[in-house]
Parts: C-alpha cells; sequence; structure tokens
C-alpha cells in the first residue's frame, strides 16, 4: 500500500476513487416499524405525563435562566453558566415567541427525543435488520428519552441534549459520507460538530473523533489524503466556534469566560475534582473493575444463553447441536462464572449491566475493526462499508464515556447522554456477531438470533412499565403555577408548595428572592434571583467569589432567603452552611432571622445534611 505522504493530489470526484454505497432504502417493514415505535414513544409520554421535573436539582436552573437573560442580563458576566451560550440563547427565544411556560421547555425536550430516536434507528438500520434496529431505538427510549431517573424532555440541561441532537446529526452525516464519499456529507457534519462544540464541548470532541475517522478510512480507501472534505469539515467547525465565541469575548474577557464558568481542569476545587473522580469511576477503583469484570460476565450470559435457547428450538438440526451446543455452554458458563467471582471477591451487585463493560467492549471492537480496515489491499479493492459504519459509531461511543469510563451505567442524569451509541453497538454483537460466532449459518443461527431479540423484547416491555410505574406511583403531588404545571414526589412538593405561597404572600413581583443551594422557585414564583451563581454547590463558589457574593446580596434588597436541604455527597461537602458556603450562611445568620420551617411528614426531625428535604425561610432583620 502506498505512503499516504506520498499519495495523489487527485480530484476526489475522479471516478472509481470511491465507494458509492446508499444508504438502504425506506421499506415498508421500515414504515411498520416506526409506527411502533411512535406508538411506544406516545404511549410511555402518556404513562409519564408532566412527571418528567425534579424540582429541586439542576431543572431549576434551566427553566429560569433563560428569564434572566431575556430580562437583561448578560450569559457569562451576569450569570454564571457552565456550558456554551446555544441553550440559553435558544431557550429564551422559544420563550419570547411561545411565551415563558414550562411546556415551552419539554415541547423541545419531545422535538428533540423524536429526532434522536428518528437518527438512532437510521443509524441502526445501516448495519442492522429492521426488527434489530427498531429494538435498538426502543431501548434507546425507555432507557434513555423516558426513564424514570432521567429523559430527554426535562434534561439536567438543554446544553446535553442539543448537543447530542448535534452530535447525533453529525454522525449520521459522517456515515452518509461513507456511503456517497461526497465530500459536501463531511461538511454538513463540521456544521453538526460546530453546533455542538456551542453547546457542549464533548459532543463535538464525539462527532470530530467520528469524522476524523471516517475521513481516514475515505483516505485509505482512496489511497491519497482527501484534503478537500477535512476542509470541508474543518471550516464550518471553526467558524461557527470562532464567531460565537469571538462574539462573547467581545464582552467577557477571557478570565472570565474560563474561570468563572468554564471551568478548566487546572482551575478546579478540591469538591470538583472529588466529583469527576466519583463521576469517572477512579474513586472507587478497584471496585469499578470487578463492575466491568461482572458486566463482561452479564454480557457473555446474554450472548450464551439466547444462543442455547435458539439452538433448543431447531429440532431439524439436531446434526449440528453438539459441536455448537459445546461453544453455547462454554460461553454461558464462563459468563457466569465471572459474574460469580466478582460477586464473591469485589461484592459486585448480581444484577450488574453489560453496558458497566462498555470500555472494554468499545475499545476491542474498535481494535478488530481497525486491524480489519487496515489490512494492504490491491489498487482495485475497497475499505468495506459496513465495519467501517461500525468503526465510527463504536468511536463515536468511546468518546462519549470519557468522563465515565469506569461508571458506565444505565441510571442517573448523565446516562442518556452517552448510551446511544453504546446500544447500537452492544445490540450489533448481540444480534449479529454472538449468533454467528456460535452457531452454523441456517436455521440454529437464525433462531438464535430471534431468540435474542425476543430478549431483548422483553427486556424493552419489562424497563418501560418500570419506568411508567415509578412516574406514576411516585410523583403524586400536583404543582400549580402560571408558569408551570407537573407533578413530583410529595416528600418535595409539599415543602415547595409551602414556600411559594409564603413567597407570594411576604415578598412582591420586583423583590429578588435568593434560593440556596438550588431550585426551582425563582422560576414559579415569578421573583429575581440576585447572584450570578443559579447554582451554589460546593466548589462553586468560595473565596473571593463567597465574599463577592455577601456584597451583592448587602447592596440589593432581597427581603426573603429560602434554603432547601439538598445532600451533595456526591461532592464530599454533604450540607450548604454546614460543609461548605459557611461564610456566606454566617452572613445571612448575622443579618436575616429564621421565620419558618417547610417540611414533609417524612422530615420535621431532619437536620440540615440528612436525606430529607425541607426548606428554611429567613426574612431579613427589621
Amino acid at each position: 500500500m502506498d505512503n499516504p505522504t506520498q499519495m495523489s493530489a487527485r480530484n476526489e470526484s475522479e471516478p472509481g476513487a470511491a465507494i458509492v454505497a446508499e444508504a438502504r432504502a425506506m421499506t415498508r417493514q421500515d414504515q411498520h416499524a416506526l409506527l411502533a415505535l411512535a406508538a411506544l414513544f406516545a404511549l410511555m409520554l402518556a404513562a409519564s405525563w408532566q412527571r418528567w421535573t425534579s424540582p429541586i436539582i439542576d431543572h431549576g436552573r434551566e427553566m429560569n435562566l433563560p428569564v434572566r437573560m431575556l430580562a437583561g442580563e448578560q450569559l457569562y458576566s451576569d450569570i454564571q453558566y457552565l456550558y456554551g451560550p446555544f441553550a440559553p440563547y435558544f431557550n429564551a427565544f422559544l420563550y419570547r415567541v411561545f411565551g415563558i411556560h414550562l411546556t415551552t421547555l419539554h415541547v423541545s425536550g419531545m422535538v428533540c427525543a423524536a429526532l434522536i430516536l428518528a437518527m438512532i434507528y437510521w443509524l441502526s438500520r445501516q448495519v442492522m435488520s429492521v426488527r434489530e434496529a427498531a429494538l435498538a431505538t426502543g431501548l434507546v427510549l425507555v432507557v434513555c428519552a423516558l426513564k424514570s431517573t432521567a429523559n430527554y424532555l426535562q434534561p439536567y440541561a438543554y446544553a446535553a441534549l442539543y448537543g447530542l441532537v448535534f452530535a447525533l446529526g453529525s454522525l449520521v452525516c459522517t456515515v452518509r459520507y461513507l456511503q456517497r464519499r461526497a465530500p459536501l456529507w463531511l461538511g454538513w457534519a463540521g456544521v453538526g460538530a460546530g453546533l455542538a462544540l456551542i453547546c457542549k464541548i464533548e459532543f463535538c470532541a464525539s462527532a470530530v473523533a467520528a469524522a476524523g475517522v471516517a475521513w481516514a478510512l475515505a483516505s485509505l480507501s482512496a489511497r491519497r489524503w482527501l484534503w478537500r472534505s477535512a476542509a470541508l469539515f474543518g471550516l464550518p467547525l471553526v467558524a461557527i466556534g470562532g464567531a460565537i465565541y469571538g462574539a462573547i469575548l467581545r464582552r467577557v474577557s477571557w478570565q472570565v469566560l474560563v474561570r468563572e464558568n468554564y471551568v478548566l481542569p487546572i482551575h478546579l476545587p478540591p469538591q470538583l475534582i472529588y466529583f469527576n473522580r466519583r463521576l469517572s469511576g477512579l474513586a472507587n477503583w478497584p471496585h469499578e473493575l470487578g463492575v466491568m469484570i461482572a458486566g463482561i460476565g452479564m454480557f457473555l450470559l446474554w450472548s450464551g444463553l439466547s444462543t442455547l435457547i435458539g439452538a433448543l428450538a431447531s429440532g431439524h438440526s439436531r446434526r449440528q447441536w453438539p459441536g455448537s451446543a459445546k461453544r453455547a455452554w462454554i460461553v454461558t458458563l464462563t459468563g457466569l462464572s465471572l459474574m460469580l467471582l466478582m460477586i464473591v471477591i469485589f461484592k459486585v451487585r448480581a444484577d450488574a449491566s453489560p453496558l458497566t463493560a462498555a470500555p472494554v467492549v468499545l475499545c476491542a471492537t474498535i481494535i478488530v475493526l481497525g486491524r480489519r480496515l487496515w489490512r494492504p489491499r490491491k489498487e482495485d479493492e475497497r475499505v468495506a462499508l459496513q465495519p467501517s459504519i461500525l468503526l465510527v459509531i463504536a468511536l463515536f461511543g468511546l468518546v462519549s464515556i470519557a468522563r465515565v469510563f469506569l461508571n458506565v451505567t444505565t441510571s442517573g442524569t448523565y446516562t442518556p447522554f452517552f448510551l446511544p451509541a453504546l446500544i447500537i453497538i452492544y445490540l450489533y454483537l448481540l444480534f449479529q456477531l454472538a449468533p454467528a460466532a456460535l452457531m452454523p449459518a441456517g436455521q440454529l443461527r437464525l433462531n438464535a438470533q430471534r431468540s435474542a431479540m425476543a430478549f431483548m423484547a422483553i427486556a424493552i416491555v419489562a424497563i418501560g412499565i418500570n419506568s411508567a410505574y415509578r412516574y406514576r406511583s411516585r410523583n403524586t403531588y400536583e404543582i400549580t403555577a402560571r408558569r408551570a404545571h407537573f407533578f413530583t414526589t410529595e416528600p418535595i412538593g409539599r415543602p415547595l408548595t409551602a414556600a411559594l405561597q409564603f413567597v407570594a404572600e411576604r415578598t412582591s413581583p420586583q423583590d429578588y428572592l435568593l434560593v440556596l443551594p438550588q431550585g426551582s422557585i425563582n422560576f414559579l414564583a415569578e421573583r429575581p434571583y440576585p447572584l450570578k451563581e443559579d447554582i451554589v454547590l460546593p466548589g462553586f463558589l468560595e473565596g473571593e467569589d463567597e465574599a463577592d457574593a455577601v456584597r451583592r446580596l448587602a447592596a440589593r434588597p432581597v427581603p426573603v432567603i429560602l434554603i432547601s436541604n439538598i445532600r451533595t455527597p456526591e461532592f464530599h461537602d454533604r450540607a450548604f452552611g454546614v460543609d461548605y458556603c459557611q461564610d456566606l450562611m454566617r452572613w445571612i445568620n448575622e443579618h436575616y432571622h429564621l421565620t419558618v420551617r417547610f417540611d414533609s411528614v417524612e422530615s420535621r426531625a431532619a437536620q440540615l445534611g440528612d436525606k430529607e428535604v425541607f426548606i428554611l425561610a429567613y426574612e431579613r432583620n427589621p
């Protein structure tokens, strides 16, 4: 094979220089699959209706930040924000057009969820059959889009939701580039990556990694560097990022941008370092290694059992059964042994998810596919298309889990934003690779595939029913305000309702209201917020920043301060005013007095730092 540095600079449109492969055309089966997925989406929406919001955590910032911007406050200078500017500006635009109401954000989330699911189906369809692609999309729907622990309609950050939409859009265009080898598709991929950059940087990294390897594969196939394609990808990426951040830096210094908003790793306080170690799994090493090995065991167990069940259904192929049975039993027993060993040594839960092994599975997949695609070939041979598509999806998924590399789970607020690409790869391995490796071609392999698909269909139904039950049984307390209507849990809803009534009675719409460390009360009560920091978690407000917050409060009329008891052990410091922000709490106690405490039944004896939620109301001293 020619040395890439010596490759010709021939025109990329030269006939025969690339594979031209059309995407699989939409068939009647695809239409039926999409209708079934739409019905499942509608069913899950109905089951979870207005139960997506958790009003005591990040959701309050997402609701209120665009309102502050519409009132004239400037992002990054007047308002601290940790992500790119697209989401708050876009949500402020939605508020301006459709009205300041939580439903506006929820509808935006629904549209984004539908787009994500459509793109996941399309990507899955490029490497799997209709039924397999439908199951992959259905699993993303119940695990990511509308799971009871997190969802796309009310995400922890709309920056993550919009970033995922743009990154997946870039991935779709990258795959289309592999199929058509038309440089313009890589240009559109660059647009998607650029938009992801102004949402959340890590989503841009996933898109860039996928496009980079696609460009390398295309160059390998053409036996020359395709600089035009690379330029078409890079130009919109640089133009979008440069234009947006250049405009921001004209009114905000880079020191303010990177020190007070985009907190760089070199500036991280100890609490955020502790949080990132827990998030990545490094804090629990080597226990997370045991969880990862258990995940490998669970995946082997799934693959072996589905193959065995499928083989048992092939009664007319008994002569092929003994050899196939031996391989299937070896895989099954190996997976079970790994599970039991990790349970004994690391005390791993018996229901460990196969997704915890994602780093190993993705790296192994990338290595195998990379070796297959990097073989010296004859001049008239071309890089295989399906392995190329799988490789870019796997690399996209690997970069997506960088922050949670040793802690890939199926629950939690971050899960919906790094699992979709992983699910495509896992189900491809389960539906196609495992049966092909363990069973000979014919009815045995077909039944093994059907068994795996049936198993996944049951899992989707079970997860969907469990989420619907949790939504309907837990979120039963109704919150009604002019700007929002939703259901939450009784232990949160009761003190929140009482606090809203108190604010309405003791303050006017022009009065500032300070809610610490976070909450949705400003948005619901329609009261302005006095600090830059909408969320005051451990490490977010300390040193000179804490002193500046005190000066702001002293200079502004803030008649009422509400303090919610929100435990934050993931940041090491558990309670506001006790473990962190002690100077600010001391100033509040000196200038305000505790007026009333709002409790649920469970929280009446709780103290700051306990797990129960309650709200303390302070009024300014006369």
